[in-house]
């Protein structure tokens, strides 16, 4: 006989949790019309945060994503034309990403601000409130889980 998966409560909500997230980016997608993956949409998003002082191993760090993957996607982007990479004049063995222009017209459209907003807005400020406080927990334990101090993660 073979063994079936169990879906408990824990796994239910793992589940909502991930096909809400796909299915949300689905809906951008249809909406904006263009389609960004969405590693490349979180890359460009901090990259342009950074102003030009992004490094592949901090894009690395705040991605999770393992080197080789982050430079694939740096290369991937370079060829479309949305980033740039220079190698820091103070420090040569170090690269410096920058988005360009257009990686700023892709992002602002692949961002899908008013989409986020009416998303977020269906729900009361309590309510965000308390998805934060709850989505923070979990990416805490995430963050335990991989030995990472949450506290540890710059921001720009």
């Amino acid at each position: 006989m073979i063994e079936k998966p169990v879906f408990d409560e824990y796994y239910n909500l793992w589940m909502l949790l991930s096909q809400t997230r796909s299915a949300i980016f689905k809906v951008r997608h249809k909406k904006v019309g263009k389609y960004l993956p969405p590693n490349q949409a979180a890359a460009l998003i901090a990259i342009w945060a950074w102003e030009g002082q992004m490094t592949p191993a901090v894009l690395s760090r705040r991605l999770f994503l393992e080197p080789h993957t982050v430079s694939e996607l740096i290369k991937r982007m370079q060829q479309k034309g949305l980033v740039t990479k220079k190698k820091d004049p103070q420090r040569g063995n170090v690269v410096r990403i920058a988005i360009t222009k257009k990686g700023q017209e892709v992002c602002k459209k692949a961002m899908g601000q008013e989409l986020i907003h009416s998303y977020m807005s269906a729900l009361t400020a309590e309510q965000r409130e308390k998805l934060q406080e709850i989505l923070t927990i979990l990416h805490n334990r995430a963050l335990e889980e991989l030995g990472i101090d949450e506290k540890g993660i710059s921001y720009p």
